[in-house]
């Protein structure tokens, strides 16, 4: 199978990232092809200028985004949440790569739209040091609900499986070690053919 792997968060050699690169580790092991973008080494604009009244003209590496959406047939994305949601870059970076005639297309005869990224699954890793149910409770899963319901499912996506790992500056060494084993997991269970 083909992974796009989006890593959003600035520093690499974070529990994020550790998660992230356990991941790719054990795709590519298990013979499933890997590309990986590191989200903060990208160089874009991620304003939205003029809204959706006109395309605004895409730098390279947004381009090449797009090309790595259009090549996987799964999407894999680790951010942190920061504030009860996804760090203002990805959404920046969402707003600016996956609008319509790319990601999704209006119908004149049909209320609802086209979803052109379908027949892609994807996996959402989120970490936080506030606890998962917390996130839940306080927040209603604000985060999940932009990225899987309203932006990754809006485009055709789906399944879309989400992995929170909550309380992160409390884990002690040898939980940090099963989380990432556990992300060594998930990869494995994806067909190699889709």
């Amino acid at each position: 199978m083909r992974i796009h792997v989006l890593y959003a968060h600035p520093d690499v050699e974070s529990f994020n990232g550790r998660l992230a690169d356990a991941y790719c580790t054990a795709a590519a092991g298990a013979g499933h092809q890997v590309r990986r973008r590191n989200l903060f080494e990208l160089d874009f604009d991620p304003i939205l200028h003029c809204g959706l009244r006109r395309v605004q003209p895409l730098e390279n590496d947004l381009a090449a985004a797009q090309e790595n959406l259009s090549w996987c047939e799964h999407f894999a994305l680790f951010y942190p949440v920061w504030w009860g949601n996804v760090p203002a870059l990805l959404k920046g970076f969402f707003d600016r790569t996956l609008y319509s005639e790319f990601t999704f297309r209006h119908d004149v005869n049909d209320p609802f739209w086209r979803k052109l990224l379908e027949g892609r699954s994807a996996d959402v890793v989120t970490t936080s040091d506030a606890t998962a149910s917390w996130l839940r409770t306080r927040y209603r899963d604000a985060d999940i609900n932009a990225v899987r319901n309203a932006t990754l499912e809006i485009c055709g996506m789906h399944p879309v499986r989400v992995t929170r790992v909550g309380g992160v500056k409390e884990l002690t060494p040898r939980q940090r070690e099963a989380w990432a084993a556990r992300m060594a997991k998930l990869p494995t269970r994806l067909p190699l053919q889709q």
